[in-house]
């Protein structure tokens, strides 16, 4: 007994501490001179992968950057693709509300469609429907990628997009003509990239200070969202769900009002307060 009881203890400490995974507003900014976890497959990443290459970032001197270069012809370096398993960028885009991750592009030697590729923890694979095409300029651009369940295309597996976006396993930044997970162009081109964001398209701009910040309770709930604002000042209030659509619309000019979300699909909602002046964005879950 005192023998099975040892082995059980050795085998809960034995297993690892969970591992962070995608955040709002998380960046990869490469600063810490490495690559930060993004490759390529096969036998050569370790001589053809991305590289951190320092003072080569859209600030100029003592920013750095990720830096690929597509060879073309065979091999695995010959495509415009690399990729993250990180488990910074895997986990649950959906109830973290993420639905665009932006970044900085340099495309030095030839134009590029660039793309954002998925792969879920289910197996299904899903890329971005739309391009984003960059010209080969040699000069910085902020692009921003789009992640809603509409803006991708299955391209292999039995799910959907938004059950990959819900448990994302790999993302990919790729170049392709066409939305694809294995086909991405095979090109000689090089590509610096810097600022790799999560975010949301419900852009915040914070009221002045704690104090002028609007709050909400119960959270999580299941029949009422109360809204508690800093003042009696006329306020337009929105929310939205994780797929960015709107689903409660209205102005709020007491200290403190109730909305009804009986009728509200469990999940996950971004409520947006705001004025002329100022917005602030809090989550909320529907139970």
């Amino acid at each position: 007994m005192i023998r099975t009881l040892l082995l059980l203890i050795l085998v809960l400490f034995s297993v690892p501490a969970s591992t962070a995974q995608v955040t709002l507003n998380q960046v990869d900014d490469f600063q810490d001179g490495t690559t930060q976890e993004w490759r390529i497959g096969g036998a050569g990443n370790a001589t053809n992968g991305p590289i951190n290459v320092p003072n080569a970032g859209p600030a100029g001197s003592g920013d750095n950057c990720l830096q690929y270069t597509s060879l073309g012809g065979n091999g695995v370096a010959s495509k415009m693709v690399f990729y993250s398993q990180n488990q910074q960028w895997s986990g649950d885009y959906t109830s973290e509300g993420v639905d665009q991750i932006s970044m900085d592009v340099n495309a030095q030697t030839n134009d590029l469609n660039l793309r954002i590729a998925m792969q879920g923890t289910n197996g299904t694979r899903i890329c971005s429907t739309n391009p984003i095409n960059i010209t080969a300029n040699g000069t910085w651009s902020n692009i921003t990628f789009p992640i809603t369940a509409g803006d991708f295309t299955v391209v292999s597996g039995g799910g959907d997009a938004a059950s990959v976006l819900s448990s994302v396993f790999t993302v990919r930044i790729l170049s392709s003509s066409s939305p694809t997970w294995d086909l991405p162009d095979v090109i000689s081109a090089t590509i610096q990239v810097d600022n790799v964001t999560a975010s949301s398209s419900l852009s915040v701009t914070d009221f002045d200070g704690n104090d002028n910040e609007f709050t909400i309770s119960p959270n999580p709930s299941k029949n009422k969202l109360n809204v508690l604002l800093p003042s009696n000042e006329e306020m337009n209030i929105e929310v939205f769900d994780v797929l960015g659509k709107r689903v409660y619309k209205g102005i709020i000019s007491q200290i403190s009002s109730s909305i009804n979300v009986s009728n509200w699909r469990i999940g996950v909602y971004l409520v947006r307060v705001s004025n002329d002046t100022s917005t602030q964005v809090k989550r909320f879950v529907k139970q």
